[in-house]
């Protein structure tokens, strides 16, 4: 049921991109792919990160009412829900979009694994597309997938720059998030995450095909614009809620009409 419902058609997707595309070249299919995969996770991704950042914002209260309930686990327990209660925020919400999106990143990494395989080309691809003359020849063996990037990459093996690239852009899209200023214990294992997740991307993909590391590099940097919009877009909102809950405005600067005084000569 997982092959049949997710991988089959994010599969099928990528080989109809990939038959499309002028040049016919893995590479670009797989960006083209990726690009498309992200606006579709766009309203997931955003209900994540607001999540995250309004939780953050809570970090100083948490740290009180934690102070305050002086290691009573159930006094911290009915405290903490109050709070979350009384602003309004679900702890738990961030999980959901994670929850959602984990079984579709495990279908991405079977197809971009599988895609090279002419085997689970013929397998897997819908009769529709097994129509386009690129892919039966590919399927009859009269031609290969077009696995060559950038004229030095081969997305059939490992690449190492594509492996690098894929984990300095992982790592400056997790620092992205971590919080300003001092942090507790969350934000320091969210810091030590920034780091050794990165370092398995580039294990990870110097030991399989690089079109799995050139899908990082591009849903990383797609993921740090997709966040500084964002981001931006929470401290935009902050500030208006400012301006609604005072009713004022930061005042503008005087402007000065009318004669002036003249001011005294000097004997």
């Amino acid at each position: 049921m997982f092959n049949t419902l997710l991988v089959q058609p994010l599969f099928n997707l990528l080989v109809l991109i990939y038959a499309e595309v002028p040049g016919h070249s893995l590479g670009i299919a797989v960006i083209i792919f990726t690009l498309l995969v992200r606006v579709a996770l766009w309203p997931l991704v955003a209900r994540q990160l607001h999540s995250q950042k309004a939780m953050q914002k809570l970090n100083p209260e948490i740290a009180k009412v934690r102070a305050n309930a002086a290691g009573d686990k159930q006094k911290e327990s009915a405290m903490l829900m109050e709070l979350y209660k009384e602003r309004g925020i679900n702890p738990f919400a961030s999980l959901v979009p994670v929850l959602i999106q984990l079984p579709i990143f495990l279908a991405l990494f079977a197809v971009l694994r599988d895609i090279i395989k002419v085997g689970e080309l013929a397998k897997l691809t819908y009769a529709s597309i097994k129509g386009f003359a690129s892919i039966q020849s590919i399927i009859s063996g009269g031609a290969t997938i077009n696995t060559q990037f950038l004229g030095f990459i081969n997305l059939a093996r490992p690449s190492i720059y594509l492996a690098i690239l894929a984990g300095a852009l992982q790592y400056f899209q997790t620092k992205q998030l971590l919080p300003k200023g001092p942090r507790d214990a969350q934000a320091q294992a969210m810091a030590s995450m920034s780091i050794i997740f990165p370092g398995l991307t580039v294990l990870i993909g110097l030991t399989l095909p690089s079109a799995l590391a050139l899908y990082w590099v591009v849903t990383s940097a797609v993921a740090i614009f997709q966040q500084s919009l964002l981001l931006k877009q929470d401290v935009d909102e902050m500030e208006a809620g400012i301006v609604e809950s005072t009713g004022t405005e930061a005042p503008a600067p005087a402007v000065v009409t009318g004669p002036q005084p003249k001011r005294a000569k000097r004997k």
